[in-house]
């Protein structure tokens, strides 16, 4: 970096015409003066006073943290009063630095604080008005003003006066017009003049190009030639002249010479020489509305702008980034479709996404730490971690830069981070670049959304009755079909089964993770779908629970509860999804002539939110994390052969302490479970299959038959035979 100066230019949608002038000065003078610019700017400036904390605002809270060796504020830029007052609270506090204002001074500003540096209206209206009287040798001009309670307005007036007075004209106000500096008004007042109401002067003057051309365009439709009528001349150059008919003759304030003029005085002050500010003069920009000699014709770098522009807006029309964006599957894929596109962002060496650590955490205040990568293939760098008061050093990441403009990155009104863009050259981003940033804030969220188990959860039910995810009814498709059952003439006893996946949130999950815990729902939708026979209905019924109903007098609720829980457990979709998640599960038997769908949701939820709280409160028990992957293992893999004495010493515990944490846990002793798994097993296998029980014994590695016999019974109440029946009456 050497001594490079580090000055900071604040402004607002930096990319409109004004704002290009002005920087194009800066940046080239900046270069002869190796300083480095680093430009804060929103994107869309909204006019409305409500926006004026939006997060596309929230970029000009950097000021409180860069570090830079002067600032410079397009104080013009910025249509939102209050955002304009927050910026110039902000600037205040940054006593270390000089800060000067490019433009009209802001109101209320300390001038020992704010030096403010500008063109000036008013000898810019001089000289139009003087041009007019003393080439053109016109006595009769009016002025179409802005609003007259605008001090932009005022100087322009009294400059358009002070000419007619230095030249023994009588000042008429009548022949002053007050405006609102857009088409409108200079429409309204050509009507005036095509319908006879008001007399043609011998030329019209317009305080902005904007007026100038709504005068052109309504004496175009009406057919006829202004030039055969008065003569016409804006002000402040607006390249887009080319699209209205005759040409307009125009004048343009200095701007890029202001902006050198401006980065001059700092840093010679930064330097310790002496300063001296004059404002630029103006230059005419020939046309055909008036025949002002001396004038410049830019007519052809205007077309050259306004092709390249449409080129760069085409481009950016028939790009498929934002598609793209959206397929990406990891961090990596994003940023390498971004640098496929960088070519839309015209001149553009290279863009750095600077994100915050936690970009992707939506409910957490964003951290301030930012993880930068710069997108361009060919100059591809490993992550650049800053903070965000250092966010300044990427000049040093990127030395051979003469311009970074730093725009956040939002979603809604959720700030992500910012965006770097690097220019080696006077140069400023334009229109399509703000249609680029839309689709990289839109595709980060939705590779955010990716892996954001919640949001997949709540937004899967794509119709009133059927969940999209699950492919059961939804929570209202149940109610409905509830009543239904209701209405039948069926037995008025309800079974109801429930279950609950819980996910684990304790961090934030990858995008394998969350398909895993889609999986298992999926898994247990599927397998519960199955038990929808004789009259049963399914469903989602909240992001993670699942409710099963049928008629009480197909099979018992608790019974019915473990048999569906056993075919869950071994299917093979949800072993494989189960490594992040825990399953619970109730079931309940109801008088149907009393019960509603309300009240079976509720006692549902309540059991199985104590069941949920119960297992947060085992978590801090001894050995907790060890134990719940030992008990996972068990019920998978019920054929693994344990010892007591095997798994205590794993754990560094004697079997009988092993034995007591383990039963404190879950209830059950550790043998015991192992039982149960085994039981769990053959439910399995005799729903699964057309196996005898012999088999299913066997499979179950009984050698004694009869052995088997007693505790299937014991735990089911039934016999195998008996549960095979029952149970199977439930299966479609």
């Amino acid at each position: 970096m050497g001594n490079r100066y580090r000055i900071c230019v604040i402004g607002a949608e930096v990319n409109n015409i004004e704002q290009r002038h002005m920087l194009s000065g800066i940046i080239e003078e900046a270069q002869k003066k190796n300083a480095v610019i680093l430009v804060l700017s929103n994107l869309y400036n909204h006019l409305d006073p409500l926006r004026n904390d939006s997060a596309d605002n929230r970029i000009y809270e950097l000021i409180s943290h860069i570090k830079v060796d002067a600032f410079i504020m397009l104080s013009e830029s910025f249509v939102n009063t209050a955002v304009r007052e927050g910026i110039h609270d902000l600037l205040k506090k940054r006593t270390d630095v000089p800060v000067v204002i490019a433009g009209t001074a802001l109101p209320g500003s300390e001038p020992e604080l704010f030096t403010a540096f500008n063109t000036s209206d008013q000898r810019d209206m001089e000289a139009i008005v003087d041009k007019l009287l003393e080439e053109n040798n016109f006595t009769s001009i009016s002025l179409l003003a802005g609003p007259f309670s605008l001090e932009p307005s005022q100087r322009r007036i009294n400059g358009y006066r002070s000419s007619l007075d230095r030249h023994g004209i009588h000042y008429n106000e009548s022949f002053v017009y007050e405006g609102d500096f857009w088409y409108s008004s200079g429409e309204k007042l050509a009507g005036r003049y095509i319908s006879g109401e008001l007399p043609y002067p011998q030329a019209l003057v317009c305080a902005n190009d904007y007026m100038a051309f709504g005068v052109l365009d309504a004496f175009a439709a009406a057919g006829v030639d202004i030039t055969e009528h008065m003569a016409l001349v804006g002000y402040e150059y607006i390249p887009e002249r080319s699209l209205h008919r005759p040409l307009l003759t125009t004048y343009q304030r200095n701007r890029k010479s202001l902006g050198a003029k401006v980065i001059d005085f700092l840093v010679r002050k930064l330097s310790g020489e002496d300063a001296v500010f004059s404002p630029p003069q103006g230059i005419f920009i020939s046309g055909q509305t008036c025949h002002c000699d001396g004038s410049e014709d830019r007519l052809q770098a205007e077309l050259t702008f306004l092709r390249t522009r449409d080129q760069y807006a085409y481009w950016g029309l028939k790009s498929d980034m934002e598609s793209r964006l959206t397929e990406c599957r990891n961090y990596d894929e994003f940023v390498s479709a971004m640098g496929e596109e960088l070519f839309i962002v015209r001149n553009a060496r290279d863009i750095v996404l600077c994100l915050f650590e936690n970009w992707f955490k939506e409910n957490e205040e964003h951290s301030d730490t930012l993880i930068c990568r710069n997108i361009n293939k060919y100059s591809r760098r490993e992550d650049i971690v800053l903070k965000v008061s250092e966010i300044d050093k990427l000049a040093e990441y990127f030395p051979g830069m003469a311009v970074i403009y730093f725009n956040p990155i939002f979603f809604r009104e959720r700030l992500l981070g910012y965006c770097a863009v690097m220019y080696d050259r006077p140069d400023t981003y334009d229109d399509t670049y703000r249609h680029w940033m839309k689709s990289v804030s839109n595709g980060l969220e939705f590779l955010r959304l990716k892996t954001d188990i919640d949001f997949l959860l709540q937004c899967s039910t794509f119709s009133a009755s059927y969940d999209g995810l699950t492919g059961l009814f939804s929570a209202e498709g149940m109610r409905t079909a509830f009543q239904l059952m209701k209405n039948t003439d069926r037995p008025v006893g309800i079974t109801a089964v429930a279950f609950r996946i819980v996910f684990n949130k304790d961090v934030f999950a990858s995008e394998n993770i969350s398909k895993e815990m889609i999986s298992s729902l999926v898994a247990t939708a599927k397998t519960l779908s199955r038990f929808c026979g004789g009259g049963g209905i399914a469903g989602r019924i909240s992001e993670s629970e699942l409710l099963l109903v049928c008629p009480a007098d197909t099979v018992g609720a608790e019974l019915l509860a473990d048999a569906v829980h056993s075919e869950i457990v071994f299917s093979k979709a949800y072993s494989a999804g189960n490594s992040g998640s825990k399953l619970l599960y109730c079931g309940k038997s109801y008088c149907g002539e009393k019960v509603t769908f309300s009240s079976i949701t509720d006692d549902m939820t309540a059991f199985f939110d104590s069941a949920q709280k119960g297992i947060e409160d085992k978590k801090s028990s001894p050995y907790y994390k060890e134990l719940e992957e030992l008990r996972r293992e068990v019920m998978h893999y019920p054929l693994q052969k344990y010892s007591l004495d095997e798994v205590g010493s794993s754990l560094g515990l004697s079997p009988n302490y092993f034995n007591r944490l383990y039963k404190q846990l879950y209830g059950i002793s550790f043998c015991q479970d192992q039982i149960s798994s085994r039981l769990r097993l053959a439910k399995h296998l005799l729903l699964s299959t057309d196996d005898n029980v012999s088999v299913v014994a066997e499979k179950c590695e009984y050698t004694d038959s009869k052995y088997f016999l007693r505790q299937f019974t014991a735990s089911a109440g039934l016999t195998p035979r008996q549960y095979r029946a029952a149970i199977k009456v439930c299966l479609e």
